[in-house]
């Protein structure tokens, strides 16, 4: 489209500053319209701090605005789906945080409402926009790592009672899960995006410490396609030093994420071998010298890729398909930490944790 992008941003809590941010960074390429939250005091502060027109109540009234092309959903996740497919319906192009669906059978009806409007729509997973994953997503499809065999995937953070005190949040029916799909869901589309289609998951997970209905804690194998393993290990638990780490293991080399706790992958990966260091040495030079730059905020990463695909016509990289594969993932986890058994990928329409986290009858051991 020629003219200038209508935005609004649905939800004014703490996520939304990024994506406002971001917006605001594009400048003249797109219309900062409005900012909607069911509190309107909030919805007033980021709308003045931010520059963002009007601060609105009622989304619903927003959707039928002419001067509202895109969304950004950053409202909590029950209402993703809602928010998503409704403003679709509505004609608009939808950019929405994790986790889009509670389920796999949600994230169903957003891709009917994206086909039937033609409209853009894309998740956020913005560690993917890191100069270090861009860097490492060039290793991996250039061939350096010979046999990709072993991926390791950590979140190891702490929340404390207060975190959990927030209505929404601890809750199923709410939140949509624990550490696994709330904090660890990044890593865990990074994992997927360097190895490939998984096959099968065992897991164990529970709460250990905060009195609250998800995963405070879980650990799971994960088998792929290629014949290659990798291990997820998420909690909200650790009272160590906090750390987010990615880990890449293949026959000719390694790569270490060394970014921060919430940008693992801002910095490029350490890339080493012990049967070839100078080869490692070199593509390390060679990395940085293709890849020079990265975002500093992260979210500049999808949120400018987003207005791209509107303006252009295009896909965004993160699209419906990425998102069904991380929540495959995180639902095989929950799945196989309730049953005590493995869980063979993909988790088809009649499994009855395709429609329900958690379905009836079934529960984390131990809650």
């Amino acid at each position: 489209m020629d003219e200038a992008i209508g935005i609004a941003v649905i939800g004014a809590g703490g996520i939304a500053d990024a994506h406002l941010y971001s917006y605001q960074r594009l400048g003249d390429r797109i219309r900062k319209v409005a900012v909607v939250d069911v509190d309107e005091a909030r919805a007033s502060r980021a709308a003045e701090r931010f520059e963002f027109g009007e601060a609105l109540t009622d989304y619903q009234e927003l959707l039928q605005r002419d001067d509202v092309h895109a969304v950004s959903v950053c409202t909590p996740p029950f209402l993703h789906v809602e928010m998503s497919v409704a403003a679709l319906q509505a004609g608009k192009h939808v950019l929405c945080e994790k986790p889009v669906s509670p389920t796999l059978a949600g994230l169903d009806e957003i891709e009917a409402a994206a086909k039937e409007s033609g409209c853009v729509f894309s998740g956020v997973f913005q560690l993917r926009f890191g100069r270090g994953a861009q860097q490492l997503r060039a290793v991996a499809d250039e061939g350096e790592f010979g046999r990709l065999h072993l991926g390791l995937a950590e979140t190891m953070w702490f929340r404390d009672e207060d975190y959990y005190r927030v209505p929404w949040r601890g809750t199923w029916s709410t939140e949509a899960g624990g550490a696994t799909a709330s904090q660890a869901v990044h890593v865990i589309d990074m994992l997927l995006w360097i190895m490939g289609e998984p096959t099968r998951v065992y897991a164990e997970a529970g709460t250990f410490r905060v009195p609250i209905e998800v995963d405070d804690s879980a650990v799971a194998t994960v088998r792929f396609q290629s014949g290659a393993i990798a291990e997820i290990t998420s909690t909200t638990s650790a009272l160590s030093e906090q750390r987010t780490l990615l880990e890449f293991h293949g026959t000719d080399l390694s790569a270490v994420s060394q970014g921060t706790v919430y940008e693992c992958t801002i910095e490029p990966f350490l890339l080493s071998s012990v049967a070839n260091p100078d080869h490692a040495a070199e593509l390390q030079r060679e990395m940085e010298e293709r890849m020079p730059k990265g975002y500093k905020l992260l979210h500049r990463g999808p949120i400018t890729e987003f207005v791209d695909a509107i303006a252009e016509g295009g896909r965004p990289s993160v699209g419906i398909d990425d998102c069904q594969r991380a929540l495959q993932m995180t639902t095989a986890i929950y799945k196989s930490a309730m049953t005590q058994q493995p869980v063979t990928l993909p988790i088809e329409k009649d499994d009855p944790f395709y429609s329900a986290l958690p379905p009836d009858g079934f529960a984390l051991p131990g809650s």
